[in-house]
């Protein structure tokens, strides 16, 4: 007895214990709630309904972890999102694994820790997003490359090549902010002679040859469609407008307090200014590479947010290295490592407020976070709606890519969805691939959240108002669709 109980005080089985309790308790919550699926949410699903090495504004992974899981479980919104809290929790293993590595065990439990707990990963782990899958693979990756650029070889360089290979290529096919990953790698090896002399030239082309035939299909899949993919991308930094928005800049870096809580984000900036000082060789190379991990992303989408926008999880992938970073940093300092043990008791707070909110809307109501949630409410009304409404026409139209997004889960098995193109240029996947054919739709169903209907005004010869539906999303908030009976389309004149 006295020998299990030991076993089980190490770090690596508490950090076990700990990481399934958590990860078990999101499962719960997702099983338990009561939240719609969010627009993008819909869209993916839409997209894992045909398996295929592309999409219109992201790669596949994403859909076809969908695909995975609910074929195993079915459609149901919790099987939808199923694979982000096992994305999360894989993230977590690989920098337990790293911290482990360079520091200690006792360091890597509270890394792993630190990563489940952060604000941001609880709010990912609840919605399925590219984030999930690319966080993953990039931890991953970082793991990969510490054991490949490491004086002290692991015992299977080669094998270990192929892996950090595979982890790039299916990173790359999660999301293209993949390549933030290679601008860390690059900087990180001009920083650090010993770790260009450990990499080797063998080991790096059985890497960059196994990335590159993992990307090669969607590679191939971009090419045949006028490279969508990579064009919607660089149309999402939107850099046609203005130049200079502060207010932007400041908005994002608000988020970032959000996505890693305030004093991580303190112990994270303070280790990147201080965490050098007084080290070993050795250990300055360590936290020297785990900064350069952190800065191209973040300094990028920085500069991104003042010329135009930025979400605040543009740079969610800066987060996985600066979580070792702060850690390794914080077990040298008394005081700051208080405060570590203070962000993960605040962050544990957090995340059990999150999840009981996320499982009942009373609680939404009371704690006043409907405006939060109110993109993941209501939808599933509306669409009973729409596909009982939908019956005696031959298609549904859209002319807005969220409400399409949500039709197509919430409206499935009633009429097929169409997309009506108001300004002659693709700008989302449903126009691209399920646009609006004169020659097969006559009568449709329109929908939208324009009650004058003004798209289509003058290129339909009826168009006949059917009224709002309207479902409640709060306390004091409705959202409104409104219905039009359209036919005897008439192209534009000349």
């Amino acid at each position: 007895m006295t020998v299990i109980s030991r076993n089980f005080a190490t770090p690596g089985r508490q950090f076990a214990a700990l990481a399934l309790l958590l990860t078990l308790a999101r499962v719960a919550a997702l099983v338990a709630g009561h939240a719609d699926l969010g627009p993008d949410e819909g869209q993916y699903w839409f997209w894992s309904q045909s398996p295929a090495f592309g999409y219109f504004s992201k790669p596949p992974v994403i859909a076809w972890s969908i695909a995975a899981t609910t074929a195993l479980f079915g459609d149901a919104e919790w099987a939808v999102r199923l694979a982000a809290p096992f994305y999360h929790l894989g993230a977590a293993v690989f920098l337990f694994l790293l911290t482990r590595r360079i520091a200690s065990a006792k360091e890597a439990l509270w890394a792993g820790v630190a990563w489940l707990t952060l604000p941001g990963v609880f709010l990912s782990s609840a919605l399925i997003t590219t984030d999930a899958p690319l966080i993953f693979f990039w931890s991953a990756a970082l793991y990969y490359f510490f054991q490949l650029t490491d004086a002290r070889a692991p015992q299977h360089p080669e094998r270990m090549a192929l892996l950090f290979g595979a982890a790039v290529g299916f990173g790359f096919l999660s999301k293209y902010a993949m390549s933030y990953f290679l601008m860390g790698a690059a900087l990180a090896l001009v920083l650090s002679p010993a770790r260009r002399r450990a990499l080797t030239l063998a080991n790096t082309g059985a890497a960059f040859l196994v990335a590159l035939i993992l990307i090669a299909p969607n590679i191939w899949w971009n090419a045949q469609n006028d490279f969508q993919t990579i064009s919607h991308t660089a149309a999402n930094a939107d850099w046609s407008g203005d130049f200079g928005h502060p207010g932007q800049l400041l908005n994002f870096l608000g988020a970032q307090f959000g996505v890693a809580g305030p004093i991580m984000l303190a112990l994270i900036f303070l280790a990147a200014l201080f965490g050098r000082r007084g080290l070993s060789p050795e250990e300055r190379d360590t936290m020297q590479t785990l900064l350069a991990f952190s800065i191209p992303a973040m300094a990028i989408v920085i500069v991104q947010a003042f010329i135009s926008r930025a979400h605040g999880n543009w740079a969610a992938v800066a987060y996985p290295s600066a979580i070792v970073m702060a850690v390794l940093w914080a077990f040298r300092e008394r005081r700051a490592l208080t405060a570590l043990r203070a962000s993960l008791a605040l962050h544990l707070i957090i995340g059990t407020g999150f999840l009981a909110v996320f499982t009942s809307p009373m609680l939404v109501d009371a704690t006043g976070a409907s405006r939060a949630f109110k993109r993941l409410h209501g939808w599933s009304d509306l669409g009973r709606r729409v596909a009982d409404a939908s019956l005696a026409y031959d298609a549904i139209m859209t002319d807005d890519r969220e409400v399409t997004g949500e039709l197509v889960y919430y409206a499935r098995g009633a009429k097929p969805i169409v997309a009506w193109n108001s300004n002659a240029r693709v700008d989302n996947h449903f126009e691209a691939f399920y646009g609006f054919d004169p020659e097969r739709r006559q009568r449709l169903l329109y929908v939208t959240d324009d009650a004058e209907a003004l798209s289509i005004q003058g290129r339909f010869r009826s168009i006949q108002p059917l009224g709002p539906i309207k479902t409640r999303i709060g306390p004091a908030r409705m959202r409104t669709l409104y219905l039009f009976d359209i036919s005897s389309y008439q192209a534009p004149a000349r």
